[in-house]
């Protein structure tokens, strides 16, 4: 069941970048300025008790609520309620708009909407000066129905003080001017467009004129032949110029649709209804504009601070906080539903909003939040009619059924589970995700009765598989959005196993037997991919595509996408032994003991081989992966041993050696003895020339690296050597190593027995392709770029890192974070696909950040190896970091100073809510290391591990085989209940109840 709102579906590369679906109304280029007020015969009002409307010129400036019906209305929910995207409702534009009132109805008719419709000229070849007592200017031609902001790019010749007057004239110098705004531009940023924003004007000849006031101003022209004509002729001192078009930009609009509208109250409910007739082309319903009162910044979402409404959710299961909306500038997921979405009030009201589909989006300023409403479909047609309704509702906590409900004896901390499980598993859009999501959206989702159990259903039945068997890594292409697929293999090798444990966990809550029959051949093939195609016979899956070889630089494997997993990864590793008993317990569901009985054989072997191959004895951890020259690459990952750990892969004494080195160890760290940043410049290297570059090395270090490009193109070849000393002064070799292959992206290192102080010069030679050596123009005390042993003229230095001895940091693998442990606890300095040397340790997601998801992991761990108290007391201190106001969501900062990695610059350290839907795992761990509950092909099976804190725990809404189930457990009972059933089986602790689809 897809989520059906077409407009909604943001692209593969939106969503890998985590970008919202919010429509950028604040930003749409038709702003327009202040009009005046209208009059008091303008104006319409309609109230009765429950709602208070009033506007004029087809729209609504005011929209206050009272759910008590008494008339003592709350502070204006709505300051601006129009039809469409942008605010055209003032006397200026709409000032034909008709009204009728006749008690509680008003019908408006009339209402013109409008579209953008710009003529902007941007091709420049030629800036031209502007001195002191001259003019320059424009003249155009205006075709749009009004235009309201004119402008032009200016340069400053790197000037800070310049300065310039913008005029508008109606006219022509050769018929004459008419003034109509002008505007000092002071100062005047370089090369940067200006603006004169002018009351509406209508289509005809209008000239464009800029004068001197301050520094040195210009005017960037086209001289020749522009792709766009303007209509007009460029002057100077009101003469024209032949042969010369200034830019120009005039932000207009036309009037692309006629529109009604129909209100009437009820009670606490107001019913809509609009019709559209466009007047061209047919279009798409623009759905309803709602401005409401809103803060940016800060953490708050109480009603005392300009927060009306602290969340908005869906009869379908979609649900987005305010919290995860704060510090941001658009939604990060649109709210839809069935019939209805409410937007939950933080004082004493709510609002459904009803109808066909509907659904909320929207952007925000400092102090507005602007949402749209739409229903229906998103297709576009001549005629658009609607109805909507809105019902005023007295606040409340609850939610409709389809969500479910966490329950413990202690009940403040079972309603903070539930809240962080909402906000978590459905604020992000449940279609369109990659295999490489499969498992732990079905963890998230799957025993739900929500729209993100069908879309769970619908990317795997629509994720492709390759003739071999190979899983699409992406939803629509076998490889990862990036990088290039024509030049790389970027497939992701995981996709299988997750496809496989996805579907067999779908099966296994739903009991869809067309999916499984739909499925099955599919996950047989994907399974035998691994088996026959990857070694995995062997026990170990081993990825032989030479891009995925696991060295330094090479492209990673799987969902961690800038890491340099291949070869033999242990991530990819686990959840094939995941992967091995989900398609076991499938094949013996169709009758296939056979088959199961050679996967689990297989399993045990995977176990084995897993537990000695990649088990790191001195650190007491799993490596990450073991690379194809047999180098192991270990970075402290704790997702590969917590994810490990949850399929039960170490053995008792490795989990206790894992957790030992969680709970008490400390981070190795690596500092930059010489960092020389790239500036731009990026010269090329020519068949035989050389470049270098010199440094000084204030302390003892390790290693070297610099960073090369390749234009995009990949295949170069090249030599890099370390000397001591300079060129021409009988420098000494020290290290030299032959690189092939080369693409952008990648840092070439030398690694180095300990080298003293001193003066060190860094050589490229050899290259054959292209290659290019990251360089800047700064200079920088005791370096210098060279080429051909000489002291360069292309740059003044070169990319150069060279890196200290590791050293002991501090024990902060958990307290760095608190939500979850660091991702890492090693520095990484070369083992990513995408460099990242210049970043500061923790500044990345993937080296020392942190990521959200693995705390769900790592809870299920505990509580399989440790103890429920142990796991629950990690638990717990991610409730305690949750329930800080920031609710661990929303843009950078977070509370504690978190940098998030949507944030536009600086830190990117920790994901804790988009673009990471599985974030919803850290929160359902809770039903799954607790309360313990499972579904297999031939069972519901529960296996409750109460902490000492809790006498009972359970959830409600819980979905399995078409049945609304309550789950209830404590010290010795299991009891299900719901659609006619009660089950209440005892169990003695760390045994499994089993209720088989014949009981319930």
């Amino acid at each position: 069941m897809a989520m059906g709102n077409k407009r909604f579906r943001p692209s593969r590369r939106l969503f890998l970048q985590g970008a919202g679906s919010g429509l950028l109304l604040a930003a749409s280029g038709m702003a327009r300025p202040l009009q005046a007020m209208a009059t008091t015969a303008e104006t319409y009002e309609l109230e009765n008790g429950f709602i208070s409307l009033s506007g004029a010129y087809g729209k609504l400036t005011r929209f206050a609520c009272d759910s008590t019906g008494s008339g003592q209305y709350q502070p204006t929910s709505f300051g601006s309620v129009f039809l469409g995207a942008t605010d055209f409702f003032d006397a200026g534009f709409n000032k034909d708009v008709t009204w009728t009132a006749a008690g509680t109805s008003l019908s408006l008719a009339g209402i013109q909407l409008p579209s953008t419709n710009n003529l902007k000229q941007a091709q420049t070849n030629s800036p031209v000066p502007l001195n002191a007592g001259h003019t320059i200017g424009q003249s155009f031609t205006a075709s749009m129905y009004r235009f309201t902001r004119v402008g032009g790019q200016f340069p400053t010749w790197s000037s800070n003080n310049a300065a310039l007057r913008m005029t508008l004239f109606a006219g022509t110098p050769a018929t004459g001017l008419s003034e109509i705004a002008t505007r000092e531009v002071n100062p005047l940023k370089d090369n940067g467009w200006a603006y004169l924003d002018v009351p509406d004007q209508p289509a005809g000849s209008y000239y464009l004129e800029i004068s001197h006031t301050a520094g040195t101003p210009g005017w960037w022209s086209q001289l020749g032949a522009t792709t766009v004509g303007v209509g007009g002729s460029a002057y100077q001192d009101r003469q024209v110029q032949a042969d010369r078009t200034m830019t120009i930009d005039v932000a207009g609009f036309n009037v692309d649709g006629i529109a009604s509208w129909k209100l009437d109250l009820s009670g606490r409910n107001l019913a809509m209804a609009y019709d559209i007739q466009w007047k061209n082309d047919p279009q798409a319903d623009p759905g309803l504009t709602l401005t409401t009162s809103w803060r940016r910044d800060g953490y708050s979402v109480a009603a005392a601070d300009g927060v009306l409404f602290n969340r908005f959710y869906g009869d379908q299961g979609v649900y987005m906080p305010s919290e995860q909306l704060k510090r941001r500038d658009a939604w990060t997921n649109p709210v839809s539903g069935s019939h209805a979405v409410t937007a939950g009030g933080s004082g004493p009201y709510d609002l459904r909003f009803m109808g066909n589909e509907p659904v909320l989006d929207g952007t925000m300023t400092a102090e507005s939040m602007v949402m749209s409403l739409n229903s229906g479909t998103a297709d576009a047609a001549q005629t658009i009619t609607r109805s909507l309704a809105v019902e005023v509702q007295p606040h409340s906590d609850a939610l409709p059924a389809v969500f479910p409900v966490f329950t413990a004896s202690d009940q403040r901390r079972a309603s903070q589970m539930s809240s962080f499980y909402w906000e978590r598993a459905f604020s992000f859009r449940f279609s369109g995700h990659a295999m490489d999501w499969a498992d732990w959206n079905g963890r998230i989702l799957d025993w739900t009765g929500t729209a993100g159990r069908g879309a769970q259903a619908d990317s795997l039945l629509n994720t492709q598989l390759e003739p071999d068997g190979y899983v699409w890594s992406w939803s629509d292409q076998a490889e990862w959005p990036f990088p290039d697929p024509k030049l790389f293999d970027a497939r992701h090798f995981s996709s299988n196993a997750m496809y496989i444990l996805g579907a067999w966990r779908y099966y296994s809550w739903t009991g869809d037997t067309n999916f499984l029959a739909t499925m099955l051949p599919r996950v047989r093939r994907a399974i035998n991919f691994y088996l026959d195609s990857l070694g995995g016979k062997s026990g170990i899956v081993t990825i032989d595509s030479p891009d995925h070889s696991g060295r330094d630089g090479y492209l990673p494997s799987n969902y961690w996408d800038v890491t340099s997993f291949g070869y033999q990864d242990a991530f990819l590793n686990a959840y094939f032994y995941g992967a091995l008993e989900a398609m076991a317990q499938l094949e013996e569901h169709v009758g296939g003991a056979a088959r199961a009985d050679e996967l689990r054989t297989l399993r045990k072997l995977t176990r084995q081989r897993y537990n000695s191959l990649f088990w790191n004895g001195p650190a007491g951890r799993y490596v990450q992966s073991i690379d194809a020259d047999d180098v192991a690459h270990d970075y402290g990952s704790t997702y590969v041993n917590l994810e490990a750990a949850s399929f039960g892969l170490p053995t008792q004494d490795q989990a206790a050696r894992i957790f030992e080195w969680l709970d008490h160890g400390r981070t190795e760290l690596q500092d930059a003895v010489v960092q020389i940043e790239e500036g731009g410049l990026a010269p090329k290297v020519t068949a035989g020339h050389t470049l270098g570059q010199s440094f000084t090395a204030a302390a003892e270090f390790v290693s070297v690296a610099a960073r090369f490009a390749t234009y995009a193109e990949r295949g170069a070849a090249f030599t890099m050597t370390l000397y001591r000393g300079l060129p021409g002064e009988a420098p000494v070799k020290i290290a030299e190593r032959k690189f092939s292959d080369w693409f952008d992206g990648r840092v070439a290192h030398l690694d180095l027995p300990k080298q003293p102080t001193g003066v060190y010069y860094l050589e490229v030679s050899e290259v054959t392709g292209t290659l290019a050596w990251w360089s800047t123009a700064k200079s920088v005390p005791g370096a210098r770029a060279y080429a051909d042993g000489q002291p360069a003229t292309d740059a003044s230095n070169r990319y150069v890192v060279a890196l200290g001895e590791y050293f002991e940091g501090p024990a902060d693998i958990y307290s760095k974070w608190v939500f979850a442990p660091r991702s890492t606890t090693r520095r990484n300095s070369y083992w990513f696909f995408l460099t990242h040397l210049t970043t500061p340790w923790g500044e990345e997601v993937q080296d020392g950040g942190a990521i959200l998801y693995t705390s769900g992991f790592d809870v299920m761990a505990r509580a399989r190896y440790r103890s429920a108290d142990d796991a629950w007391a990690r638990m717990t201190a991610i409730l305690d970091r949750w329930n800080e106001p920031d609710h661990i969501c929303g843009g950078a900062p977070l509370y504690r100073g978190e940098g998030t990695v949507d944030a536009p610059g600086g830190a990117h350290s920790v994901g804790t809510d988009v673009p990471f839907p599985e974030s919803g795992l850290a929160p359902a761990s809770f039903l799954y290391a607790f309360v313990g509950v499972e579904a297999e092909p031939e069972a519901l099976v529960i296996t409750p591990n109460l902490p000492s804190a809790l006498s009972n725990a359970g959830v409600r809404n819980l979905h399995w085989r078409g049945r609304q189930l309550e789950v209830q457990v404590t010290r010795d009972t299991v009891t299900v209940t719901g659609n006619g059933v009660a089950v209440k089986r005892r169990y003695k602790s760390g045994k499994s109840v089993r209720i088989g689809s014949d009981v319930l």
